[in-house]
């Protein structure tokens, strides 16, 4: 038989519901109870008392589901209707076989006996199955697999399997099979209704636990809500238990999403690595709140709350975690929104001890969306925002010591753009704005460094600016039918080019070095935005002139009926007729000509693929920056990567020259293999290393990995046995051996 794939969960219930709904039409004259037309072929069609009977080669189709089966009777008393031998149902793209199976009319109970059918990547079969409502039903004695033979190489079998449609799905008495060798079994499983597992178990060791054992329950709360009971052992750090819990909207755009965490640590440490002093309580726990509720189309809430016992705890216990957002704060908004313009009120405080925060308590903002103006051609946009700050910023010298100021801060901007086409192919968006910002409070002497005491002493200031600008493009191309080559890809070849301008001027009425720095710029390898309001550092506003200028080239060609992009490459720079001074932060390229900025992409061929961003001071003094990937298909069997990551006198920075490369070589149809490494030459050292023995198991791959990563106080040695679902990838076997897997660290990167 040739099954048809569907999810898995859907499949049994529309198995459900083609019961459900052919019988009713089924001998319509008797019942009456059918509104839809119906076709019934037989050999034979006949009455015996209460029963109406259909023999021989019996074809029933109504509107998109046509059911084939040997025999069908109809009792008029009882209102069972029953189909037996060599049943087939086919509902759209569905397709179901079973031996028989009864429906009663009034209860709306269906009774199914040796049923199968494909259910997404699973063939799926089961001995009974019994309706429990109009949208649940039970399957018993029931069996999934992904391998379309007669011996699978891998298996479920559940004693009972209910079914509640478009919400969960119950186990009971489970056992996974590996070929016919039983590998676990669970009294218990509860599926949701999303892609979470349902239950995973994730032994291993690493440096900062020990030996540990991490566990993953999925529990069930209502149609709406699910979560997951974590239950852990670490050697070095002891018993550790978490909730989980997520809350899907209906249909709205709101979820919900809460997190806690607690370990009774049996070697917390200190805040400081190294430091005997400022000892952590043993006590260790985490709570966040994630939510977005809609209470109307154009009204919603946000929050995100984050509470941790300690500075150290996303280190300890979730490492993939502070490298996302190292500072997590607590945000409560309230958000009106339309086509035109988006209405905030929003708090946003730090509830974390010994993290440095910027807080809003509260804030006000309107935000208009670029919307044409009077029905001039011109068009405005804008933002406005009231509220107080507050910073809480560690004192010069010191570890866990710290200094705070505020300010009341009122802000206004208002611009007008001017987008016209001249000639038929000059494109020119002039621009001008206007910003006002009042400062409840300034800072005493520019002369004092951040984190002094006296730093936010200094009385009321306002702040006036004016910006303008010139925005320019044109394009122009040229067609080369002739260029062919096939082993390129080539199939003619499109040169398009593209010239671009933009200068933009700011002048404010005060320096950003009498300002108290609340959203300033961070450092970076990247220049910063010279249009508004995409520059949105309001504290780092200061008087610049800038002309950045740049062209675009692409290369195109014709392949598969379509126009593929061969080539592409984007340079530009700027040109600093007055250098921005932000205070706050210095540029690392502080020339008055920028460095030259390169973006390329090729992918002229499947098996190529060529990136390299790259920034060099050509013209200037600045500093140098290489980011570049290769991946290339050298055969059928073998592919490699190659990238390069490079710095060097960036201020902010440290000199760096990493190499990462990786290779797999597939040795036949069952066995591959690949490793992957990164190499620092700045310090000589491997930072990350990864082999890999790959076996071919039908349905499922198995990998067999050993990883190293080289990092302070102590390198880790993880052995990973990974079980992945080739139909389904993020479907995996709850079990996997992974010092990190519970953690959600990622391999070793470096963030610019």
């Amino acid at each position: 038989m040739i099954f048809r794939r569907t999810p898995f969960t859907a499949a049994l219930f529309a198995l459900f519901l083609c019961f459900v709904c052919a019988p009713n039409f089924l001998f319509a004259e008797e019942l009456g109870a059918s509104k839809a037309p119906i076709q019934i072929e037989s050999r034979e069609i006949s009455r015996e008392g209460n029963l109406s009977i259909a023999k021989g080669d019996v074809v029933i189709g109504v509107g998109d589901t046509t059911i084939y089966c040997d025999y069908a009777q109809c009792d008029i008393v009882t209102r069972d209707v029953m189909v037996s031998g060599g049943v087939r149902i086919f509902r759209g793209e569905k397709v179901f076989s079973g031996d028989r199976a009864i429906y009663n009319l009034d209860s709306k109970r269906i009774t199914g006996a040796e049923f199968r059918t494909a259910a997404g990547p699973f063939l799926a079969q089961a001995h009974a199955l019994v309706s429990l409502s109009s949208d649940a039903f039970e399957a018993s004695r029931g069996m999934f697999t992904t391998d379309n033979t007669s011996d699978p190489g891998f298996h479920l079998r559940a004693r009972k399997v209910r079914i509640f449609h478009n919400d969960h799905t119950e186990y009971e008495n489970v056992t996974v099979y590996v070929g016919r060798t039983p590998v676990l079994w669970l009294p218990y499983l509860y599926q949701p209704g999303s892609s979470d597992q349902s239950f995973s178990i994730a032994p291993g060791s690493n440096s900062i636990w020990g030996a540990f054992l991490l566990t993953r329950f999925a529990i069930p709360v209502n149609a709406t809500t699910y979560g997951g009971l974590r239950l852990d052992y670490m050697g070095k750090r002891g018993l550790g238990a978490g909730l989980d819990m997520t809350q899907l909207g209906q249909g709205d755009g709101s979820w919900g999403r809460f997190r806690s965490y607690y370990v009774a640590d049996k070697a917390p440490g200190t805040k400081d690595l190294g430091s005997a002093n400022d000892q952590i309580d043993s006590a260790r726990f985490r709570v966040s709140v994630q939510d977005r509720t809609f209470l109307s189309e154009t009204v919603y809430t946000s929050v995100n709350f984050n509470k941790l016992s300690d500075i150290n705890f996303l280190r300890d216990f979730s490492p993939a975690e502070m490298q996302r957002d190292p500072n997590p704060d607590s945000l409560f908004a309230l958000t009106k929104w339309s086509e035109n313009y988006t209405l905030t009120a929003e708090v946003r405080k730090q509830f974390n001890k010994d993290f440095e925060s910027a807080e809003t308590v509260p804030a006000l903002s309107l935000d208009a969306k670029r919307q044409p103006f009077l029905d001039t051609g011109i068009f405005y946009d804008g933002e406005t925002s009231a509220g107080k700050m507050r910073r809480n910023f560690l004192k010069k010298g010191t570890l866990f010591e710290f200094v705070n100021y505020d300010t009341v801060r009122l802000d206004t901007f208002h611009q007008w753009s001017y987008p016209k086409v001249l000639g038929g192919w000059l494109s020119v968006v002039p621009r001008v704005g206007v910003r006002g910002t009042h400062y409840g409070s300034s800072v005493l002497d520019s002369k004092l460094e951040l984190g002094d005491p006296l730093y936010g002493s200094g009385g009321a200031v306002d702040r006036g600016a004016l910006n303008a600008g010139l925005e320019t493009s044109f394009k122009f191309s040229k067609v080369f039918e002739t260029v062919e080559n096939r082993a390129w890809g080539l199939d003619g070849l499109r040169h398009i080019v593209q010239p671009f301008a933009n200068l933009s001027w700011v002048s404010t009425s005060r320096s950003p070095a009498t300002i108290l720095p609340m959203d300033t710029l961070s450092g970076s390898t990247k220049l910063p935005a010279i249009d508004f309001p995409q520059f949105n550092t309001i504290d780092s506003l200061t008087n610049w002139d800038i002309l950045r200028l740049g062209v675009r080239n692409r290369l195109q060609t014709r392949r598969d009926q379509d126009t593929l992009n061969w080539l592409e490459l984007e340079t530009f720079m700027d040109v600093r007729v007055q250098q921005p001074d932000y205070a706050s932060v210095k540029s690392a390229d502080t020339g008055g000509y920028s460095n030259v900025f390169n973006r390329l992409r090729w992918a002229p061929l499947p098996w190529l693929g060529v990136t390299l961003d790259s920034q060099l001071p050509v013209l200037d003094q600045g500093f140098t920056e290489f980011n570049s990937a290769t991946n290339v298909q050298v055969t059928r069997d073998l592919s490699l990567i190659v990238g390069n990551r490079f710095v060097n006198g960036n201020a902010y920075f440290s000199n760096s020259n990493l190499v990462n490369g990786g290779a797999r070589y597939r040795v036949n149809d069952n066995w591959s293999v690949s490793f992957e490494e990164n190499y620092e030459f700045q310090t000589r050292q491997m930072e990350y290393q990864r082999y890999s023995l790959d076996r071919d198991l039908r349905s499922w791959l198995a990998s067999f990995s050993l990883v190293v990563r080289e990092r302070a106080p102590k390198n880790d040695v993880a052995v990973l046995l990974t079980l992945i679902l080739k139909d389904v990838p993020k479907f995996r076997l709850p079990l996997h051996v992974d010092p990190e897997a519970m953690a959600g660290a990622s391999s070793s990167n470096k963030n610019r």
